[in-house]
């Protein structure tokens, strides 16, 4: 069988079934970060989908064997097995399943390799809710020409070295390449998303007209965001994988999200504005060179590097490193760098390191611990958000 053949196939196909506007009924979402893991599993339920999430390729691949779907969105890297394994599992098995591979770097040299384990569309991190539920449709719209595609598969290899996706299928990102401003202007730029908002929370792009804050919402660099004396908000970073709760009365600019490229390893760098109320962090960063900084009274709060991090910070200047923190937090003020480490609390007035003082911030702790339960919760079956 030829390509001619093989794109006859696809397009007659895909003229026959036109989608008609119909979502299918299962997804299965692999993704070993949690937060970002809920939050693609939650938007593809509010849209109607029935979707299972689970956090590596292993359990995947053990939910396959006694459970049928309709398209799989897989990371690549991840624990036990990758993306690509799981691609080529699904092969072997003969499964007639489309596949969105949605990770940091694509495997190209490996589907160069193995034309056939190329899956319908990719999706380049940091990518938007939009961009994942545009890529679902239009997958889902070319499902029967996938799967003619895949049954036909073994010939088309002989008679080519490279297959293309089928006519109809659409690659949302086709490239490794970090997506920059400078080097790719029409890229979606880096931002955060509003995960939960409760109460009255308002956000405003130009710092004069305030909007009502929802969830889903997607704030980009230079965005306010500020909370009522009744009222909270977490806000989620993909590529660091920092969650930041906005506590009671607190206003934050999101000063700079930035990308940056160096030996062809990209990194995200935020600066927040914390001017008023505080705010409790958890960092699961995987990027050796990201960076999250704090502006304060006191200074600026940086965490830098790999690891896992858990902070309370205030606008009038007081920093605290919680137990289990892994990454340590530097304050770089007047007096010069202090780390403080885990356990630590700085504040501005003392100007010097203490042992944290549980008593003190006992309110603050405890939403600490929520929050980072909330980003550990493992994202079964999710129920639609409010």
């Amino acid at each position: 069988m030829n390509s001619d053949q093989i794109r006859q196939i696809g397009e007659t196909a895909d003229a026959a079934l036109q989608c008609q506007g119909r979502p299918p009924h299962r997804i299965l979402v692999v993704e070993d970060e949690p937060t970002i893991r809920k939050l693609n599993a939650e938007l593809l339920v509010r849209h109607g989908y029935d979707v299972d999430a689970v956090e590596d390729g292993a359990v995947a691949w053990d939910t396959l064997q006694v459970k049928s779907y309709d398209l799989l969105i897989t990371d690549n890297s991840m624990p036990k097995v990758t993306g690509v394994e799981l691609i080529e599992k699904v092969r072997a098995a003969g499964m007639a399943l489309p596949v969105v591979m949605a990770t940091a770097t694509l495997p190209l040299e490996e589907f160069a390799r193995r034309p056939w384990l190329q899956p319908a569309a990719t999706l380049v991190k940091p990518y938007t809710l939009a961009e994942l539920l545009a890529a679902v449709k239009n997958v889902l719209c070319a499902a029967v020409p996938t799967a003619m595609l895949l049954f036909c598969l073994p010939a088309a290899v002989n008679a080519q070295n490279s297959i293309q996706p089928p006519s109809g299928l659409h690659v949302v990102s086709s490239d490794n390449t970090p997506r920059t401003n400078a080097a790719q202007p029409h890229a979606v730029r880096p931002h955060a998303v509003a995960v939960t908002v409760s109460g009255k929370c308002d956000h405003s792009e130009d710092g004069v007209t305030f909007t009502n804050l929802e969830s889903g919402q997607i704030l980009e660099q230079g965005a306010i965001v500020r909370t009522s004396q009744e009222a909270r908000a977490d806000l989620f970073f993909r590529r660091t994988g920092t969650t930041v709760r906005l506590q009671a009365g607190t206003e934050v600019k999101l000063e700079k999200i930035a990308v940056t490229v160096k030996d062809g390893l990209s990194a995200e760098h935020i600066l927040l504005d914390l001017r008023t109320g505080r705010i409790c962090t958890v960092v699961r960063s995987r990027a050796t060179g990201s960076s999250l900084e704090i502006r304060n009274a006191a200074g600026r709060s940086v965490v830098e590097g790999r690891g896992v991090g858990r902070y309370i910070i205030t606008a009038d200047g007081t920093d605290i490193s919680a137990a289990g923190s892994v990454v340590p937090l530097k304050l770089m003020g007047v007096k010069g760098i202090t780390t403080i480490a885990a356990g630590q609390q700085f504040t501005r007035q003392d100007g010097k390191l203490l042992p944290l003082s549980r008593t003190a911030y006992d309110k603050d702790l405890v939403q600490l611990e929520e929050l980072q339960g909330a980003t550990d919760r493992p994202a079964g079956r999710p129920s639609p958000m409010p």
